[in-house]
């Protein structure tokens, strides 16, 4: 009897040393994880080491550097502001898509997941959704995922502003009033045109333009674009209109001769004088100019 009793001791003992002598193999010795510990994550921390994760945050990567706060200026003003869009009027929101800032999240984010007295309608395998005002059939969203690459592929402030109320008008088709505005505004004698026809009709068709972007820190945005062109994109089709024209060659040399800039260094992404990427978020959110970031804020 005794003898049976021993036996049936011995296996749980030797089961647990037995465990705790792989535990050992398997643990590193210098793991603070494998501590047995009597605190309030008790024994599942010490079989699970990665509980610890839930408790703590997680170690800096030692081939990367730790994530630098970005630390912005932003006012209460400018963090508390209310608009009143009006979706039934003619307000018209403009989204100003700004390379590797998000922007396709956001853009998708507008179409799908608003929550809107008239949803916009996007059908399946189609890459642009119906945005229209509640009760009529007139967009209340200019954006990429709504009306398309209209005024240019990633336009900026400048083709913007010249743009879109044209655009808008003509897709909305607009009654017989505003059409004759237009046709009156077609005087080839004006002088800088683009400009002058651009705040005409922002005047004429009663239309109030909120412009929107999303920006993101320079040096992060930046090097994301690199690596973006670094894997063969090239923005080739982009207008880049001003005064009514694309820039010459001269005014806008390519930075690099090939198809595309495909396995571009940092160092000869950075040293191209011409490279758009450089201050992208402050040319694009402003019509030119010496002071741009005065202009952009």
């Amino acid at each position: 009897m005794e003898e049976k009793f021993s036996r049936l001791i011995f296996i749980p003992i030797a089961a647990v040393i037995f465990l705790m002598i792989g535990y050992q193999y398997v643990c590193p010795a210098d793991s603070n994880t494998c501590r047995f510990r009597s605190d309030e994550k008790g024994l599942v921390q010490q079989r699970l080491p990665a509980f610890d994760s839930l408790y703590s945050e997680p170690e800096a990567d030692e081939d990367f550097p730790a994530k630098i706060t970005s630390k912005f200026n932003f006012t209460e003003r400018d963090l508390d502001r209310h608009v009143d869009f009006n979706i039934r009027g003619d307000d018209v929101m403009v989204f100003l898509h700004i390379q590797k800032t998000g922007g396709t999240t956001f853009g998708r984010h507008l179409v799908k997941n608003i929550q809107l007295e008239q949803p916009c309608d996007c059908m399946p395998g189609q890459r642009k959704c119906t945005c229209h005002r509640p009760g009529k059939a007139e967009s209340w969203l200019f954006s990429r995922f709504s009306t398309g690459w209209s005024c240019g592929l990633h336009a900026d402030w400048t083709e913007l502003t010249s743009c879109v109320p044209v655009v808008m008008n003509k897709k909305d088709k607009k009654n017989s009033s505003r059409a004759a505005v237009l046709q009156c505004l077609d005087v080839p004698q004006v002088k800088n045109w683009n400009e002058m026809r651009a705040y005409l009709v922002h005047l004429c068709l009663y239309r109030n333009f909120y412009y929107i972007t999303m920006l993101r820190d320079p040096v992060s945005r930046y090097l994301s674009e690199w690596k973006h062109v670094q894997r063969g994109a090239t923005w080739k089709t982009a207008l880049h209109m001003c005064d009514g024209r694309p820039p010459t060659q001269d005014e806008l040399p390519a930075c690099y001769s090939g198809e595309d800039w495909t396995g571009v260094p940092l160092t000869d992404f950075m040293n191209c004088p011409s490279n758009l990427a450089n201050n992208r978020q402050c040319f694009e959110c402003s019509p030119g100019g010496e002071n741009i970031l005065h202009v952009a804020q």
